[in-house]
């Protein structure tokens, strides 16, 4: 019996990330927009490349380093709590790993923030059950805001355009 020859580049790790090229408005697929509910059928944009179907939940997914943010933002939260005893290091290892184990888990093209949500959870629930979901939740990143001008400046802009003459053409 000969021994089974596959590609020679096959990759024996995780898939390498790419940029997902979005498929065009022609050639989007008909799925389920709610699972197993075919009357629920819509189109769907995919990646041209790979095949992976975008979301398209209005929260989209974040990348693996936001939970891996939050992760450290749970062990710093953790401690110097007074009830809870601090998260330690095996811990927040096996979570870290567990996460980066879950195929597009770090993916935000195919994977919605409340899918990404849940099994973050449950991962953390996993090894420490004492933790609520409300405290996990106050660990998570929160998302920088634009800076706003002040008013002052917007209204300063505006005098300066006022006073200005007009160009003629």
């Amino acid at each position: 019996m000969e021994p089974h020859e596959g590609p020679s580049d096959a990759p024996s790790g995780p898939a390498k990330e790419h940029e997902h090229r979005t498929s065009g408005s022609d050639q989007r697929l008909w799925l389920e927009a709610i699972h197993d509910q075919a009357a629920t059928m819509r189109l769907h944009a995919f990646c041209v490349d790979c095949g992976t179907v975008r979301s398209s939940l209005p929260m989209r997914g974040r990348p693996l380093g936001y939970f891996d943010h939050a992760l450290a933002n749970l062990k710093a939260d953790l401690e110097h709590h007074a009830y809870y005893p601090k998260l330690v290091q095996v811990h927040s290892r096996l979570i870290a790993k567990a996460l980066a184990g879950i195929p597009d888990f770090g993916d935000p093209y195919s994977m919605p923030f409340e899918t990404q949500w849940a099994i973050f959870v449950n991962t953390i629930q996993r090894f420490r059950p004492d933790l609520d979901i409300d405290f996990i939740e106050r660990t998570l990143p929160r998302d920088r805001k634009r800076p706003k001008p002040a008013y002052i400046d917007l209204v300063a802009a505006t005098k300066e355009e006022v006073g200005k003459p007009l160009a003629r053409t």
